[in-house]
């Protein structure tokens, strides 16, 4: 599998990286055997950069990942996790906030961005995933998507406190790259002018249906050697299953005005012999600031679809066509 560098760490990250959200048994539960079938799949057909979170299964991704992980060679993998949740035990008799997953650990979720925190959260990830530094750390969901009226204190305490501690773990060696994992490009933008990270992972904001990112924002990563990593190329599930499937788009039902754009993307991909989740896939990495497209890979037949899609041949015309259209914009 082909490999792109990120510019400022040097590290090797493949093209397609495995998201680790659904071995933390989002949607729908997984057996820790079947985690790690999907983990070894994924190294037997090249991929690896790996991308977990706390957040996934309240630590059950990071656990499955770490031990999936372990007789596996590490110099040529590059591993991610995230910030700014801390887990705890719940009480007894304490509901559990699932999140959309589902038989998850028995932790709550606790948002904490401060310098205290992120260290905190960063040394449990250790412990979880079984190892003594990570290649990669990522701030996890700041931005108003997820913090509504609370973003403005949210935003300050994460760049007061939180950046200083991941820049802090990345001048002593513990981490080689730091960047923030987010759902919306909007608020790297906010950054740029009080941090100094070396990328941005951006989930659901880099696709087809949503490209706005590529109207300036991607020229500015490119003067500041900022690369970028497209997570959820599916729009979280649309442009895997197609207007005729169950698929959700920004993690909720998808609107009539959604599905007559994913429809028109389905004309143009059966004008060109296109696969539609092919084209999802391949679309962020014409851009020379994308490093790579992490997707969900949870069972055998996902990943090997993923990869066939990673692989198909999709000709110059077809990504003209889209252009054409204003559907995207030039590279």
């Amino acid at each position: 599998m082909k490999t792109r560098i990120l510019t400022r760490s040097g590290l090797e990250l493949t093209e397609l990286g495995f998201g680790a959200a659904g071995i933390g048994n989002l949607l729908q539960s997984t057996t820790n055997r079947a985690a790690e079938a999907a983990v070894t799949l994924a190294w037997e057909n090249g991929i690896r950069y790996f991308d977990s979170a706390p957040h996934y299964g309240a630590g059950l991704s990071e656990r499955r990942l770490g031990s999936a992980l372990h007789d596996l060679p590490a110099d040529n993998r590059v591993l991610s996790t995230k910030v700014g949740r801390v887990l705890q035990p719940l009480s007894p008799g304490e509901p559990v906030d699932d999140f959309g997953y589902v038989s998850e650990a028995p932790f709550k979720r606790l948002y904490d961005y401060s310098y205290a925190g992120v260290m905190t959260s960063f040394e449990a990830s250790l412990q979880r995933l079984g190892v003594a530094s990570v290649d990669l750390l990522l701030m996890h969901d700041i931005g108003e998507l997820t913090h509504g009226d609370e973003h403005a204190a949210v935003f300050k305490t994460a760049l007061d406190g939180g950046y200083a501690a991941m820049a802090e773990l990345r001048s002593q060696g513990r981490v080689k790259a730091i960047g923030l994992g987010v759902n919306e490009w909007q608020v790297c933008a906010a950054t740029l002018a009080h941090t100094d990270f070396d990328c941005f992972l951006v989930a659901n904001c880099f696709t087809l249906l949503n490209n706005s990112i590529t109207q300036g924002f991607t020229a500015q990563c490119d003067q500041r050697n900022i690369d970028i990593i497209a997570a959820a190329p599916f729009n979280s599930g649309i442009l895997a299953t197609g207007s005729k499937g169950a698929g959700a788009y920004f993690y909720g039902r998808a609107s009539a005005e959604i599905l007559t754009r994913v429809q028109e993307l389905e004309a143009i991909c059966a004008t060109f012999g296109v696969s539609l989740p092919a084209a999802a896939i391949q679309f962020p990495l014409r851009y020379d600031s994308v490093k790579s497209v992490v997707v969900g890979m949870t069972v055998t037949e996902q990943i090997q679809n993923n990869i066939d899609c990673y692989n198909e041949p999709i000709a110059n015309e077809f990504w003209q066509e889209l252009i054409d259209r204003r559907i995207i914009g030039p590279s």
